[in-house]
């Protein structure tokens, strides 16, 4: 396994990157943000902001100081020597306090645990977490213990609490602290027990880099970190040799869709063997903004989502500390009072695009000043309306086929229809379908089969089984000012034969994800069609064996259309858990143990 950090000399770390400029606005210590919401951007040279007491203290280090063309001074390269300019920091204690007060219940099972620290920085986050849980021991993995030192005394000097000056990221470092030196009450336990939970150790780390630095194909260093965290539950290594050890990991929020994705186009390998690994992965906080520039969700299954959310949320009593509320939240709780329905598939989709704002604007601007139907304002409102009302035609002919698919699986369900008959309606169906434009298929396909995974129960994605919305942050509370996501990892016992890896095994482990990464490099194809192309006749063997394709309780589909069939992205964990032992039957003789 391997990890990049301070101590070890790779490009990817010290190459120069263009800075932001360290700019104080303000002095204000422990305000309460104001609230902004839509989409983030970036801050450039000259945007940095100091609001509070903490961001003030790192802001005179003079490591995020001004870029300069041409050589450093012997001082400012000392400065620079000590610290990773690159490292973001939690600068505002009511976010650390409100995260306490909005999931701490959830952690008391943690009291008095041993609780590893990972790059704690200034330490705001981890003083809090100390000071709630009481550990028995807390261990701060700090590389750069000559810049935060300082900042850490005041932890430091409470009971119990060690400093050790390596990166915990360097997986040389980590297993040199996970020792009974470090850890003598942790024991590793039997083979047989480690799918145990293992609430005696915590790990929190913060892997949030601004800007963010690629590394091989990763498209950041973060994203291999999170990828070898998730990797480390299902093989035992690094701290969970101890058990199954939750994590709290803070993160750029473009860096978690790889492990907790909202839309399917982004439920990749990683995302699968995440839910394969793990009980949920919650967003503790994270920004108000877009989940993705990219690829977008119909707004109605979103907005179910969130009033889902919302219940869960009211029924375990889980309180939004004041003025976090996403917009999202404040729409669910307004949609729980009312008696309108929201109920994909049965509702026509929506979605969110721009120009329907700048439409709803012009519209209220012509009810007050009649526009000259020659002007240039007139002609672009009428363009807008002409596209709203195609939109929203188009999105109906996406209902109406859903509609026409569920009937007909309605129809296999019950067992009543013939074959003839059955066959007739699927090519009916088909038919229709192909009516449309290639790019209207290529929309409906991917709508059909979000909502596919959406409908089971529990849904598919750990995004729409979240406990509880993410709690708002702003990019003042953090220093730069580059808002970051906590993600809560709670690790699963996972299924026997994924460890079946290396020698002396039936390589079970190892055929699974390289048939995954293969069969999730065609994941918009049929099934069939995907383990064909991996090897002719796979599917002859596959398919009949794999019973809960077929099974609609456990998320299969009935239909046998090439446009209705289940595809690789549309499978759940259980599915891919029945995959497993019909890999073990394959198995040569010889390697069975």
């Amino acid at each position: 396994m391997f990890a990049v950090g301070r101590n070890v000399r790779l490009n990817v770390f010290t190459r120069p990157s263009s800075l932001v400029l360290c700019k104080q606005v303000s002095t204000t210590t422990n305000a309460t943000p104001e609230r902004k919401h839509g989409t983030y951007r970036t801050p450039e040279k000259g945007d940095f902001k100091v609001e509070y007491e903490l961001a003030e203290r790192l802001a005179a280090t003079g490591l995020w100081g001004p870029n300069k063309k041409g050589f450093w001074t012997a001082e400012e390269k000392k400065i620079r020597s000590i610290g990773d300019k690159a490292r973001i920091n939690i600068v505002n204690e009511s976010v650390c306090k409100d995260i306490i007060s909005y999931i701490g219940p959830g952690l008391e099972r943690h009291k008095g645990c041993d609780l590893l620290d990972i790059y704690p920085g200034a330490g705001l986050w981890s003083e809090t977490l100390h000071n709630f849980l009481k550990p028995r021991s807390h261990i701060l993995m700090e590389p750069d213990d000559t810049l935060y030192k300082p900042f850490l005394q005041p932890l430091l000097d409470k009971p119990n609490t060690t400093l050790v000056p390596a990166s915990g990221l360097v997986w040389r470092d980590l297993n040199d602290v996970l020792s009974p030196k470090y850890l003598p009450h942790q024991k590793v336990p039997d083979p047989d027990k480690l799918g145990e939970r293992n609430d005696t150790l915590l790990i929190t780390a913060n892997i949030a880099f601004h800007p963010k630095r690629r590394f091989l194909k990763f498209e950041s260093v973060a994203h291999l970190v999170l990828y070898q965290f998730i990797d480390a539950i299902r093989t035992g290594a690094l701290y969970q040799k101890y058990g199954l050890v939750r994590m709290l990991i803070w993160t750029r929020p473009d860096d978690k869709f790889g492990i907790l994705p909202k839309v399917l186009q982004k439920r990749k390998k990683l995302s699968i063997e995440t839910e394969l690994s793990c009980d949920w992965v919650r967003e503790v906080c994270g920004q108000e903004a877009m989940d993705s520039t990219w690829f977008m969700r119909d707004s109605i299954t979103d907005a179910a989502s969130d009033l889902a959310t919302w219940k869960r949320m009211r029924a375990q009593g889980i309180k939004m500390p004041a003025e976090r509320s996403s917009d999202a939240l404040i729409e669910a709780k307004a949609a729980s009072r009312s008696k309108e329905k929201i109920e994909p598939g049965v509702t026509p989709p929506a979605f969110k695009r721009s120009f329907l704002d700048e439409l709803a604007t012009l519209e209220a601007q012509h009810e007050k000043e009649i526009f000259d139907k020659d002007s240039a304002t007139y002609r672009k409102m009428r363009s807008y309306r002409w596209r709203a009302n195609w939109e929203h035609r188009k999105h109906q002919r996406m209902q109406q086929l859903i509609a026409g698919l569920d009937a007909i699986n309605k129809l296999h369900k019950e067992g009543k229809a013939s074959p003839e008959e059955l066959k007739k309606r699927e090519d009916e169906w088909e038919a229709e379908l192909m009516k449309n434009p290639s790019g209207f298929v290529a929309q409906f396909i991917t709508y059909k089969d979000g909502l596919h995974i959406y409908r089971q129960d529990p849904p598919v994605m750990f995004y729409d089984r979240r406990a509880y919305d993410r709690m708002v942050i702003q990019p003042e509370e953090f220093y730069p000012n580059v808002p970051i996501s906590l993600l809560d990892i709670q690790p699963k016992a996972v299924h026997p034969l994924l460890r079946q890896k290396g020698p002396n095994s039936t390589r079970v482990g190892d055929c699974f994800e390289l048939l995954l990464s293969a069969i999730m490099s065609q994941s918009i194809l049929p099934l069939d069609k995907t383990l064909d192309n991996i090897m002719p006749g796979f599917s002859a063997y596959i398919m009949p064996r794999w019973t809960s394709l077929r099974d609609v309780k456990r998320g299969g589909l009935l239909t046998n259309t090439p446009h209705s069939q289940l595809t690789a992205r549309m499978l759940n964990a259980r599915q891919w858990e029945e995959f497993l032992p019909l890999l073990r039957e394959l198995s040569y003789p010889e390697r069975q143990v």
